[in-house]
């Protein structure tokens, strides 16, 4: 399963788009899907999936909403890396599923953008929180 944003590398959550996303969202629907299917629909495991499936819908559905800030403030940066990590997270157990192959876009992003690494960097060489 791989898609045109399956060729490029995510460096930052700013490169994240509305597509990836969705390709994410699909591929853990599709593997929750299947996972639903051998536990049933009965019993706490049961529940655990509907729950998870939930959780996967909110923070996809909360990621859109993210990526529409044409401006983003500092809080809502720091979701959008928050969103993608959790999804991502989620996700990793299913890995290489079916020939689907993570590395090739879902990985790890840990700032919004190039301002925010330097800033942390900044604030890291310099011992001051606010720097």
């Amino acid at each position: 399963m791989t898609s045109a944003s399956s060729e490029r590398k995510l460096a930052f959550a700013q490169d994240i788009t509305r597509d990836d996303v969705r390709a994410l969202e699909g591929v853990l629907h599709t593997q929750l899907g299947r996972v639903s299917e051998e536990v049933g629909e009965t019993g706490e495991t049961a529940f655990a999936m509907r729950a998870l499936v939930i959780l996967v819908s909110d923070s996809a559905g909360l990621l859109h909403m993210l990526l529409k800030v044409e401006q983003p403030d500092w809080w809502q940066k720091a979701m959008i890396v928050s969103e993608w990590q959790r999804l991502r997270l989620v996700a990793h157990p299913y890995n290489h599923c079916d020939g689907f192959d993570h590395e090739r876009w879902w990985h790890r992003v840990d700032r919004y953008d190039a301002d925010d690494t330097f800033i942390t960097q900044r604030r890291l060489a310099t011992g001051n929180p606010r720097a």
